[in-house]
């Protein structure tokens, strides 16, 4: 995979669709794009983002008190493919044995990926080229 690192620019809430963005931005560049999610998706980003936590673990402070009560870390996330309008992404997590890579959607990975200072990488072949044409 040939991947290079983007952050997450913005959420964008659309009080009169279920259907919000979150815009990835290239780092230190000016190409974008953007990922739908739902509003739950987009609440929870926009959560973790902010670090407005619940006394309770919602879904996602879940996944990172799993992953690290099992001895791991989230490494880095990877928007990873783009086939028929649905992305796809991983969560890298480091363990003891290596690297794991899990199927995540996009929009959880991103979730996770706010709440610790997580990598967010997208692959050039399968995510860009298919948006942007052939230079990218």
């Amino acid at each position: 995979m040939a991947k290079i690192p983007f952050q997450l620019a913005r959420i964008i809430f659309n009080e009169m669709q279920s259907i919000q963005h979150v815009i990835l931005k290239e780092t230190g560049k000016e190409r974008h794009f953007a990922i739908q999610i739902g509003d739950a998706e987009a609440l929870a980003i926009y959560r973790r983002a902010m670090k407005r936590y619940h006394q309770r673990p919602l879904t996602h402070d879940l996944v990172d008190r799993v992953i690290a009560g099992m001895g791991g870390s989230l490494k880095a996330v990877e928007i990873s493919d783009l086939r028929d309008h649905t992305y796809y992404a991983n969560l890298v997590i480091e363990t003891a044995d290596g690297e794991v890579r899990i199927d995540s959607r996009p929009s959880d990975a991103i979730a996770l990926l706010v709440g610790d200072n997580v990598d967010l990488f997208v692959d050039v072949q399968r995510v860009l080229q298919p948006l942007f044409g052939e230079g990218s």
